[in-house]
């Protein structure tokens, strides 16, 4: 009895646990959808608006704010990237834009913050191979 109560509530944690996740997931896909189509697509976000909005979001995420912190990354570290970036790899496959997608994944953020003294094409290789481009 004790047993199958304990299954059930296991069982009922994992549930939540995945819904929690996939909300979360939902949330960031529509994030990256909204800036890329404004930014790419129609033009109608501004390269510093995007910036602050990428910025603003990894400071509201639980997993990437501490990426933030350990780093003491700053927007202008966010520009100085991303610029290095859209250098290398200004186009879209399918709706990813890489100076976009790079900065709401905890690995590609974490690499692009701990090389963002690196070479330009270096780090948009390294990112084109993490997203498969």
């Amino acid at each position: 009895m004790i047993a199958n109560i304990i299954s059930y509530a296991c069982l009922m944690a994992l549930i939540i646990a995945f819904l929690l996740a996939m909300v979360r997931i939902l949330k960031r896909d529509n994030v990256i959808n909204e800036l890329i189509l404004g930014f790419y697509d129609y033009q109608t976000i501004s390269r510093e608006e995007l910036i602050a909005r990428m910025y603003q979001y990894a400071c509201n995420d639980f997993r990437l704010k501490g990426l933030i912190k350990k780093y003491n990354a700053t927007e202008e570290d966010y520009a100085i990237i991303f610029d290095k970036l859209i250098y290398w790899a200004n186009f879209k496959k399918r709706k990813r834009y890489l100076p976009v997608n790079s900065f709401f994944f905890y690995g590609s953020l974490k690499y692009l913050l701990r090389h963002k003294e690196d070479e330009a094409k270096a780090i948009t290789m390294k990112m084109m191979n993490y997203f498969h481009f």
